[in-house]
């Protein structure tokens, strides 16, 4: 009988996964993951999100040895030592052919080519998928070829090119024989300890599967009207499985196309708004592939990278540890500091905070927020960072800047949020909490670090200036 080798990375589930029902179509599977510890800290990833995918590799490894499958867990250094691990793993189980799901960011791709060179040199044969969008990067396009860099059209020739089966998730392979015995991997990666954000965030594609359905049956017909209050539990927080794998966006689009009435955009606005938002993260990996240097701290809208961005690091360092004296700004930093999530209203108003009143270079937001998030994608954060700056696909307009305390008036209205996360202010009335300093401030309470009014003119006379620079030039 043929033996497959299945290379799992960011696809940890057996349920919808493409690389691993092709290896089981008439072979015996092995499993392997590659930890890369080395790697993952020059990709800056979060201590929660590298804790999470240990564990979510033990649950992995639980079911496929339910499957009769064995996983091999194997360590290299960093990508360029992959090629080297994944052969010698292959060449031991007499592989006769590896297959994975494709990932779309730069350092991943070319992994994944070096990989795919050297088992073809060694007579192995490779097959890949695609996984980490429900259409493939390069699939959704104008239609003279070129990709889509505004959300609202490429959104509607996503739907338009949608069909049924693109969201029908796949089974999980046949059971092959005997149970193996799992692996595990290491309780400790440096100085990470795996268990660290257990109890916050559950591991492995039954936790995701079971927040998913929970979503489904009790939140997502009044998503849109609340998604954007972070007191209220309006989301939802699926994006640390969709981040890792443990859940796959077909998945999702399924389980909201049947909650629908059969349609991806039915009589369901809550349901709609969330497709629509799945969609977005579609159009950010897209945008990825299309543009590789925007995984290399390049502006899409490149005239934006002559703007002089700052890099204050007292007021950086201020902004990260949620001392601004903007009680919003800190409630999110906060959250984001101690969950290793942060809610999505309250990420567009942390990342326009440092990029447009302190006028911070957004990349050293972007690159914070990754060493922080469980759910840090580079695709997603990247957007979202250069949405926020004005210096993306589909940016915001320069010249609107969201005021955090307009924005905390109106999403956080009861102040229990900013209460939540901000103790200093627990014990002020609704009334004083969002400006503290305007009535005598609070004890252990920064004053604000800008005044709002000022910066705010202060980044349009930038913005300004350099539009004009640009158009002499």
């Amino acid at each position: 009988m043929r033996r497959h080798l299945v290379w799992f990375r960011n696809d940890l589930r057996t349920t919808d996964h493409p690389a691993l029902h092709g290896a089981a179509q008439g072979a015996h599977v092995t499993a392997v993951y590659l930890l890369t510890p080395v790697q993952w800290q020059q990709h800056g990833l979060s201590d929660f999100k590298i804790a999470l995918i240990l564990r979510s590799v033990d649950r992995l490894s639980e079911q496929l040895s339910q499957l009769g499958i064995s996983l091999q867990i194997c360590t290299a250094k960093d990508f360029v030592q992959a090629p080297e691990a994944i052969l010698k793993c292959a060449q031991s189980l007499g592989a006769d052919a590896l297959f994975f799901n494709e990932e779309v960011a730069i350092n991943e791709s070319r992994r994944d080519q070096a990989v795919a060179q050297v088992m073809q040199h060694a007579g192995i044969r490779v097959e890949t998928f695609s996984s980490q969008t429900s259409m493939p990067p390069g699939s959704v396009v104008k239609p003279d070829g070129s990709p889509y860099s505004v959300f609202t059209p490429f959104k509607k020739r996503w739907l338009a090119d949608y069909r049924p089966d693109h969201i029908d998730p796949l089974p999980a392979p046949k059971p092959q024989g005997p149970q193996p015995s799992p692996s595990a991997t290491p309780q400790r990666v440096g100085d990470m300890d795996k268990s660290i954000g257990e109890q916050l965030w559950k591991a492995g594609q039954t936790a995701a599967m079971t927040l998913l359905k929970s979503f489904i049956k009790t939140r997502i017909q009044s998503y849109q009207a609340s998604r954007d209050f972070p007191a209220q539990r309006g989301t939802s927080v699926l994006s640390p499985h969709l981040a890792i794998g443990t859940i796959s966006p077909r998945q999702c689009l399924h389980a909201a196309h049947a909650a629908n009435g059969r349609r991806l955009v039915g009589a369901s606005e809550g349901i709609n708004t969330w497709v629509s938002e799945l969609i977005w993260r579609e159009f950010y990996s897209h945008i990825l592939a299309a543009y590789p240097k925007l995984a290399m701290g390049h502006a899409f809208k490149t005239e934006t990278d002559s703007l002089p961005w700052g890099t204050d690091q007292e007021a950086l360092e201020r902004w990260q540890r949620g001392e601004t004296g903007l009680p919003l700004v800190d409630a999110g930093m906060r959250q984001l500091n101690t969950t290793g999530w942060m809610h999505n209203r309250l990420r567009m108003v942390t990342a326009t905070f440092l990029a447009k009143q302190l006028f911070l270079d957004w990349r050293l937001g972007e690159a914070y927020f990754m060493r922080q998030l469980v759910d840090g994608e580079l695709a997603a954060n990247n957007g979202g960072w250069q949405w926020s700056a004005s210096t993306g696909t589909d940016a915001v307009p320069y010249f609107r800047i969201f005021n955090p305390v307009r924005q905390a008036e109106r999403f956080d209205p009861s102040g229990d949020f900013v209460r939540s996360m901000v103790p200093e202010l627990a014990d002020l009335p609704t009334r004083h909490i969002f400006e503290p300093w305007r009535h005598g401030g609070a004890a252990g309470y920064p004053s604000p670090m800008v005044d709002l009014s000022e910066a705010r003119q202060k980044t349009l006379a930038i913005w300004k200036q350099g539009r004009l620079l640009a158009e002499d030039g």
